[in-house]
């Protein structure tokens, strides 16, 4: 029997590909408003709204905070709705953490519509989870409440948690509540992080990872 009682995805990156639409957002919507030399990666991961606050805090806008953030939101929704792709092999690896009466849920910084949107278009749910930062009364991700909530709500602790994380402030913040973590990233290539107890280079990776995992 497995140790752990719920796997939570993360869903930018790891459920669909949209990071790189994100990324290509940041680049030509915000960065070019803030006089600072930034890093998506610095933003990846993060609640878009929160990122803003704290950009205009440290930095300066260019622009209205409220209008770019609308921007931002419709950008988001055409994102979802049109240019999305589901990872490869990701459908059945739910399927079999299902089989294993191991609950599946998903913890994001995106707005839940917009999760609820992806889980809808893809046929993953019913989810026994799904928690978005703007669920939550405190900082998102890379702080650890996004995952401590999810783990309440299915009551059991963070620590019979296994995530999957893509971005270092998803995964700090799954290791912070004391999940157990796995690095994905499409790419083929997965960097090691600190907070990462694995990593899996591509879907096929993930899949034999997490599996192992569960036996």
């Amino acid at each position: 029997m497995s140790q752990f009682h719920a796997v939570l995805f993360d869903m930018d990156g790891v459920l669909v590909d949209s990071e790189e639409h994100w990324h290509r957002l940041w680049r030509d919507v915000v960065f070019p408003l803030v006089d600072a030399d930034l890093s998506v990666d610095a933003v990846t991961g993060r609640s878009f709204e929160e990122t803003l606050v704290e950009l205009e805090r440290r930095h300066g806008l260019a622009d209205d905070r409220l209008a770019v953030e609308s921007r931002l939101r419709d950008a988001g929704e055409r994102i979802y709705a049109d240019h999305v792709t589901l990872t490869p092999q990701l459908s059945a690896l739910v399927e079999t953490i299902r089989d294993q009466d191991i609950s599946v849920g998903i913890v994001s910084s995106s707005p839940r519509p917009w999760i609820e949107h992806v889980v809808e278009r893809f046929d993953l749910g019913p989810m026994d989870v799904l928690v978005s930062a703007e669920d939550v009364d405190a900082p998102g991700k890379p702080a650890p409440h996004v995952y401590e909530r999810a783990a309440e709500s299915l009551e059991v602790d963070p620590t019979d948690c296994l995530v999957v994380e893509d971005s270092e402030s998803g995964v700090a913040a799954a290791a912070a509540a004391g999940a157990t973590v796995i690095r994905f990233q499409r790419s083929g290539v997965a960097e090691p992080l600190p907070d990462a107890d694995s990593t899996a280079p591509d879907p096929a990776a993930l899949r034999t990872t997490v599996t192992g995992y569960l036996e």
